[in-house]
């Protein structure tokens, strides 16, 4: 398994990047409830509540996207290095 790992044959940024998902959740969620509570102080209850659930959900569309794309990029590679395999010439 070192071996996988130190020759770069193993990826772990996909595993990485699930983790960068749930963290961006977290992020996404605590910064559309500040923004409901800051929002409703400055500028009263409806326009904080209204700005911190379009906060919450443009944040979850972006984080999920951009995690989805970077996923994409790593199954590319996972069917294109599987199709190379295949179609090898064998002597």
């Amino acid at each position: 398994m070192l071996k996988s790992l130190l020759n770069l044959d193993k990826m772990i940024t996909p595993k990485i990047i699930i983790i960068f998902y749930w963290l961006g959740i977290i992020a996404v969620l605590f910064s559309g409830i500040a923004a409901i509570f800051a929002g409703s102080h400055l500028g009263g209850f409806f326009s904080g509540f209204i700005g911190g659930l379009s906060t919450i959900f443009i944040g979850l569309i972006g984080v999920r996207v951009s995690c989805e794309l970077i996923i994409l990029l790593f199954n590319i590679y996972a069917k294109l290095k599987e199709i190379a395999e295949n179609t090898k010439i064998k002597p």
